[in-house]
């Protein structure tokens, strides 16, 4: 039975604890995530214009 339980509370051994100080430091480059960011916005410019174009479909099927 002890055995199980040190298995058990082993189980996540391979994830870094944030209540153990391993958490990612500061980058020193604050430029490098910048694709991210942008891919980010195009991504939620395009769901904005598909939603104002299934509004409007919605509102005025006839002309579409």
């Amino acid at each position: 039975m002890p055995e199980s339980r040190e298995v058990s509370r082993h189980v996540c051994r391979g994830v870094h604890g944030a209540d153990g100080g391993d958490l990612r430091t500061v980058r020193l480059d604050p430029t490098r995530g910048g694709t991210a960011v942008t891919q980010n916005i195009i991504g939620l410019v395009l769901a904005i214009g598909i939603a104002i174009y299934l509004v409007a479909a919605l509102l005025y099927p006839e002309r579409f």
